[in-house]
């Protein structure tokens, strides 16, 4: 009965959570009054609104199913740089000041969350600034782009060292477990181990501790091991694993409905899974998209005819992470005894000429 009870209190809470929602209230100086502004959920690409600053406030309405991380950014045509704040969003009222010239670092009024983000990120900010001038000098001046580099290089390993000494010191929380993932391609297993053991159940079972969790327990698929299984619903809502497909040439593609290269490389694959459909080759295009409509639309534009699935996770999908997807498009040619034969990494204006090439030695 105590268990019960204890459920129904967690479920009531988790369903006044979702039901609430959230209000931002910015207080912001240094910008023109009428300025505007977007609020964007980095978690959720789609998820966007804006507002315009009205006696020097701004204020957004929303919901979300649990804590996100959001980017605050004013209208790109309002200024020559990029100006932007980010900030993590529950459903609660949060009130933060800021100001144009310290646009990075708010002031929040009764937010614990964001008051650990802000002095973690105080720690980096510095060097990312330092780190943003030398891309900008490499970009104009060429001829000292080993000097840059390495520069560079240093910068991203004092970077590296400073947000791993964050997640090993601080208390356990949303904030350094979601470092801890975006870091996961940079430790070795032994070390991505050790620093997750020290994460108390709960936030291991968060979206960003489920996927290092699927980390751990796959190895990096690379040229000659088998093809890893993984799972999706098609646009109609029907299950599709990729070992339902027996005896095929199989090209598994991730992309997404707002990925340029991506879609680039589709309409090169249209053309060619309509010479290839009848002699053994098939395509899985496992979307990274989290927005239906959007994933719909493009397939259709894109003439996506083949097997096309996903889980509407985006990068936090466990299912993508089984192949470790940090970045996309990226596709894998699998052979009929379901080992992978070649990678493909990023957009290729040839994309189609050297998959043909590969094609042509195996389907006879």
């Amino acid at each position: 009965m105590a268990k019960a009870f204890f459920l129904l209190i967690v479920f009531t809470a988790n369903s006044l959570f979702a039901q609430k929602g959230f209000t931002i209230k910015a207080t912001l100086t240094g910008f023109p009054e009428g300025s505007k502004f977007y609020l964007l959920n980095l978690d959720l690409s789609t998820q966007k609104d804006s507002a315009f600053l009205k006696n020097g406030t701004l204020k957004f309405n929303g919901r979300v199913s649990e804590p996100a991380t959001f980017r605050l950014y004013l209208d790109p045509k309002e200024s020559k740089d990029f100006i932007y704040t980010t900030l993590w969003v529950s459903n609660q009222v949060i009130d933060f000041r800021g100001s144009k010239d310290r646009f990075s670092d708010l002031q929040f009024e009764r937010s614990p969350l964001n008051d650990i983000f802000m002095a973690v990120n105080s720690k980096t900010s510095g060097l990312y600034n330092v780190r943003d001038k030398l891309m900008d000098q490499l970009l104009q001046d060429n001829s000292k782009s080993t000097a840059f580099e390495t520069s560079i290089k240093e910068i991203d390993k004092e970077i590296l060292a400073i947000r791993l000494h964050t997640i090993a010191t601080l208390t356990p929380s949303l904030i350094t477990i979601k470092e801890l993932f975006f870091l996961r391609n940079d430790l070795t297993k032994d070390s991505l181990q050790l620093l997750f053991n020290k994460f108390p159940p709960g936030l291991q079972q968060t979206k960003y501790g489920k996927i290092i969790t699927q980390y751990l327990a796959t190895d990096q698929l690379k040229v000659g091991a088998a093809f890893a299984d993984i799972k999706g619903k098609t646009l109609s809502g029907k299950e599709t694993r990729l070992s339902d497909l027996k005896n095929k040439i199989i090209l598994l593609d991730f992309w997404a409905a707002w990925c340029g290269p991506c879609r680039g490389n589709n309409q090169q694959l249209a053309d060619l899974y309509n010479r290839y459909k009848d002699k053994g080759f098939e395509i899985v295009s496992f979307s990274i998209d989290t927005d239906f409509e959007y994933w719909k639309e493009a397939a259709q534009k894109d003439r996506i005819s083949w097997t096309n699935i996903s889980d509407l996770k985006g990068f936090y999908s466990e299912e993508a992470a089984k192949y470790k997807i940090r970045a996309i498009p990226k596709s894998f040619l699998i052979d009929r005894n379901g080992i992978i034969i070649e990678i493909f990494d990023g957009y290729n204006a040839n994309h189609k000429a050297a998959l043909e090439k590969k094609l042509s030695g195996l389907i006879k």
